[in-house]
């Protein structure tokens, strides 16, 4: 059918006719290029330094007709297909991460874990989701231990010798709480599966990782200045004091850093 020669009224008017086959040219137009640009949308996403290995395709020897002699300067096409995958680990993982969760890593290896997988990634997702809800209630559990712990230590400092007797057995069953409680709920963070993307920048969880090297070591401290305390002969009011103060202060300290860590990645 030839389009004469019309303005730009009556050009819209013929591709407006029911019985034309130019609306379904243009509407095979129109979805083609929005599907391109899904496609190139798609094709970003993807991680392309990580490919899989490349299938090869070999012609036949009946379609190979540069052997015939028909084609002086044959040019055979490109028969190499590299098909790429999507990224399903961060790129800055941690040593410990990276050897348990690792494509090869220890969970892996043992079988606790699949193979890495985009269905097997999505499961592990939703570990560390769980993983990391428990550490957050274990966090609040372990600070109020600490709390209890602090508020009977002070009982026993200022009471002397008699506070000495009356609750010194329930703050040793706090502290004992409180450092599986913290070595729980520690773990619980440590060996959760990786994030899908980690990003390097300052955020709430960066500050209370931060956070997090200061109370580990007021964990570790704590108790050794505690331990150094003399709790058997004659009890001496004086010696107990300056004895307990370095230990009591540890304690507080501890308990504020971890309170804030709490706090920062809470609200």
């Amino acid at each position: 059918m030839k389009i004469p020669v019309v303005g730009r009224r009556n050009l819209f008017n013929y591709f407006s006719k029911s019985d034309g086959y130019a609306r379904y040219f243009l509407a095979i137009i129109f979805l083609s290029f929005f599907s391109i640009s899904n496609l190139n949308a798609q094709y970003l996403t993807y991680d392309s330094n990580k490919l899989l290995t490349p299938p090869t395709f070999t012609f036949p020897d009946s379609l190979r007709i540069a052997d015939s002699g028909l084609i002086a300067n044959p040019v055979y096409p490109d028969t190499t297909f590299q098909i790429s995958k999507p990224k399903l680990l961060p790129d800055n993982m941690s040593f410990l991460e990276r050897g348990l969760w690792g494509e090869n890593g220890f969970v892996r290896w043992i079988g606790i874990a699949s193979p890495l997988t985009p269905e097997v990634r999505k499961h592990e997702l939703a570990v560390r989701r769980t993983m990391l809800t428990a550490h957050q209630i274990g966090g609040f559990t372990t600070l109020g231990l600490m709390l209890a712990t602090c508020y009977y230590g002070q009982k026993i400092i200022d009471g002397g010798d008699v506070g000495r007797r009356n609750y010194e057995s329930t703050k040793n069953t706090l502290v004992l709480a409180t450092i599986s409680s913290y070595s729980i709920t520690a773990l619980l963070s440590i060996l959760s599966p990786p994030p899908l993307i980690r990003r390097d920048e300052t955020s709430t969880t960066s500050i209370h990782k931060f956070l997090a090297w200061f109370h580990v070591a007021g964990m570790i401290v704590t108790p050794i200045l505690g331990s150094l305390i003399k709790t058997k002969g004659t009890f001496n009011q004086d010696t107990f004091s300056k004895q307990a103060h370095y230990h009591q202060v540890a304690g507080y300290i501890t308990t504020a850093i971890f309170a804030a860590a709490m706090i920062v990645i809470t609200f």
